[in-house]
């Protein structure tokens, strides 16, 4: 087992994949140092409440919801490397800007052009992936590829509040600017073209859009993995403004303890990332992706109900195991699932779905919070996380989703 697991690991990691892989992980330190710069600067700097954190996540979930399956669409028809390469380097000099200006206005226009850039990148990347690696090995791959992400996570927020302590909040937006440029070079040095393939003739943009759209909901494997991810995130979508009030407020935690806190949910985070890199085959997309609803879920109402810093610590590192054992067969689905010439449409109307339910979810729980506080609010979201994974995978027909694999090339739109 230990050897097959290592020779699958060297055939993960062929010159391509470590390619991506690398750049993926000095841009995610850079995103962590810039995510503890707009943390510092909002709750701390300005000493605004959960309505301001919320409308941040707007500026970011907008551009998912207007652009996504658009940008989804010129992803299949485009060069997967150049997006990537050219995204990056655009993201650049908008992190670079904020070296200069860091008023609140121009924090949102940033961070909504951010995201609008974006939604190009993060197709792009998610459907290259099955390219460069064999299929046996993509949810191990996937796994590695969130590692990126996680390692970052562990690091990069203790890091990035202590250079806001040392050299200012310009500091992590000049570290994250450059680290982009870095990305964009690993990218372009890949050897893979990037070059889709195709098997029918490009249409008008708004009809292969339509069409990614019709696919995704026609596609009873990916069908049914959106509807899952929509009530869920009805539930966890404004999360993330309360949790940091909550932190600030509740735990009456400071910068840097909150950045050891992040970093500890990425120590979980790696934990599961390396777990199924290493032994992927060993679980299934079902018992992975109900296991971690239920964690989540119960993490959240075990942290409300014990509010102490280290409940949180213990908490956070569960927190972060179990994101990845979410995120790692979801996505897995999601590229078995959709043929290689319409996979870019499929992730960009994931994104829109996602950020749906984000936008709802963060209008109401961010106006509850202030209306009956953040405590309470937090509370029921993990109450109806844990009711609602129970009943959704109560049924046969919910669970027989995440039992199979994709049913890749079937009732394809393109064909």
């Amino acid at each position: 087992m230990i050897v097959a697991s290592l020779s699958n690991i060297r055939r993960i990691f062929n010159r391509d994949f470590t390619k991506l892989w690398i750049g993926q992980l000095i841009s995610n330190f850079g995103d962590n140092f810039f995510y503890m710069g707009l943390m510092a600067t909002i709750l701390y700097v300005l000493d605004l409440d959960a309505k301001y954190l919320g409308f941040l996540m707007v500026m970011i979930a907008v551009p998912t919801l207007i652009f996504g399956p658009i940008a989804g669409s010129y992803v299949d028809r485009w060069n997967r490397k150049h997006v990537m390469a050219v995204a990056d380097v655009l993201r650049g000099f908008i992190v670079l800007s904020l070296v200069f200006y860091h008023e609140l206005w121009y924090i949102y226009g940033s961070v909504f052009m951010l995201a609008t850039v974006s939604r190009f990148f993060y197709p792009a990347q998610s459907a290259i992936i099955p390219d460069i690696v064999d299929e046996d090995v993509l949810m191990s791959a996937n796994s590695f590829s969130q590692t990126t992400y996680m390692l970052a996570t562990i690091l990069g927020p203790a890091m990035g509040a202590a250079l806001i302590g040392m050299f200012g909040l310009r500091s992590v937006f000049l570290f994250d600017g450059i680290s982009f440029f870095v990305s964009s070079m690993c990218i372009m040095w890949m050897s893979f073209s990037g070059e889709v393939k195709r098997t029918n003739e490009k249409k008008e943009v708004w009809h292969e859009t339509a069409e990614g759209i019709k696919f995704s909901f026609r596609h009873p494997v990916i069908k049914g993995v959106m509807l899952y991810i929509f009530i869920l995130i009805l539930f966890f979508g404004g999360f993330g403004p309360l949790y940091m009030v909550f932190i600030r407020d509740v735990l009456h935690m400071n910068l840097f303890q909150m950045g050891v806190l992040e970093g500890l949910q990425g120590v979980g985070s790696l934990i599961g990332s390396i777990t199924i890199g290493v032994m992927g085959s060993a679980f299934s997309k079902k018992s992975m992706v109900f296991g971690a609803n239920m964690t989540l879920a119960g993490m959240v109402v075990l942290l409300v109900l014990f509010p102490y810093s280290w409940v949180a610590f213990q908490t956070l590192s569960f927190f972060g195991i179990a994101m990845v054992f979410f995120n790692t067969p979801v996505t897995t689905l999601l590229q078995e699932s959709a043929p290689d010439e319409i996979r870019g449409r499929v992730f960009g109307a994931f994104g829109a779905i996602m950020q749906i339910a984000t936008l709802l979810s963060m209008g109401v729980e961010t106006v509850l919070a202030d209306a009956v506080g953040v405590s309470s609010v937090m509370l029921a979201v993990g109450i109806l996380g844990l009711l609602f994974g129970l009943s959704f995978f109560s049924f046969k027909k919910n669970r027989a989703v995440f039992e199979q694999q994709g049913l890749n090339g079937e009732n394809n739109p393109a064909s």
